[in-house]
C-alpha cells in the first residue's frame, strides 16, 4: 500500500473512532506509547493518559463530529485542519484545530498528536456546561442513564461511568468502560422479544441512587432485581446489581 494512503486510513480510523465516542475503538486506533498535546500545554503521555484527555469531554457529548477543511500527507505525518464539533445538553459547541499527526506503520496506530488550538477561548465557552454536567446528583445521572438503556445503544449505555468504574453483578464483575461496554454490548442480544421496565429511582444520598427494575416475556417474568449506584461528579464510578431470581 502507498505510504501516504496508510497514514491518511490511520489517522482517519482515528477520527472515525472519535466520532462513534466508544472509547474501545479510540484506544484501537491509538498506539500504546501515544502522545497527545494541545499546543503550548503538557502533553498527555501514555495511551491511558491520552483516553483520559479525549474523555473529558466525549463522555459529556450527545453527538462528535469532526469536519476536516482541509488535510495533506507526506509519509508518516499528516497535517488535518479541522473544526471539532461537540453536542453538550443538546447544544453544539465547536473549536477550530490544525491537528499534525504521527503514525506507526509498525501497528497502523496514530503514535503523536500536536494539535494547535486556542484552549483559552474553548474552556470559557464549554466549561460551565461541564461544570453543570458534573454536578448532577445521582438521581439525575442514574435517569439519564436509564434512558441510555431504552436506546440499547452500547456507547449510549456506558458514556455515563467513569473510565475506572466497576459494574459488579451476582456471577460476573467487570472492571473499566471497556468491560462494562463489552457486557453491554451482549444486552441487546439477551432482551430479544423481552421487556425491561424500570421501577422509580430511590435517591439515598445525593451521591447514591437505586432502582428496582422486572424483565418479563410472553410467557410471563423472567427476572427481576435492583441497581445500585454510585455517582461522583455527575458520573458513575461503581454499579451493583442484586437479584431476585436467576439472571436473565
Amino acid at each position: 500500500m502507498n505510504e501516504d494512503l496508510r497514514t491518511r486510513q490511520t489517522i482517519d480510523r482515528l477520527l472515525v473512532a472519535i466520532e462513534s465516542r466508544d472509547l474501545r475503538a479510540v484506544q484501537t486506533a491509538l498506539h500504546p506509547n501515544a502522545t497527545w498535546q494541545n499546543v503550548p500545554h503538557l502533553a498527555a503521555e501514555g495511551r491511558p493518559a491520552v483516553m483520559a484527555l479525549l474523555d473529558n469531554i466525549l463522555c459529556w457529548s450527545d453527538q462528535v463530529r469532526w469536519d476536516v477543511i482541509s488535510s495533506s500527507v507526506d509519509g508518516r505525518v499528516g497535517w488535518y485542519e479541522r473544526v471539532d464539533r461537540f453536542w453538550l445538553l443538546g447544544e453544539e459547541h465547536a473549536v477550530q484545530c490544525n491537528g499534525v499527526f504521527t503514525i506507526d506503520p509498525a501497528t497502523d496506530t496514530v503514535c503523536e498528536v500536536r494539535d494547535y488550538v486556542d484552549l483559552s477561548e474553548w474552556r470559557a465557552r464549554v466549561t460551565p456546561v461541564l461544570q453543570s454536567l458534573a454536578t448532577r446528583s445521582a438521581e439525575e445521572v442514574v435517569s439519564q442513564h436509564l434512558s441510555a438503556v431504552g436506546t440499547r445503544d452500547p456507547v449510549a449505555m456506558t458514556s455515563d461511568y467513569v473510565l475506572d468504574a466497576v459494574l459488579v453483578r451476582p456471577d460476573a464483575h467487570f472492571t473499566g468502560r471497556s468491560e462494562i461496554a463489552d457486557y453491554f454490548e451482549t444486552v441487546p442480544e439477551r432482551l430479544k422479544d423481552r421487556e425491561l421496565v424500570f421501577g422509580e429511582v430511590e435517591a439515598t444520598d445525593f451521591h447514591v441512587a437505586g432502582v428496582p427494575w422486572e424483565i418479563t416475556s410472553a410467557e410471563g417474568r423472567v427476572a427481576s432485581g435492583r441497581d445500585e449506584f454510585v455517582v461522583t461528579e455527575g458520573r458513575i464510578t461503581h454499579q451493583r446489581t442484586s437479584l431476585d431470581s436467576d439472571d436473565f
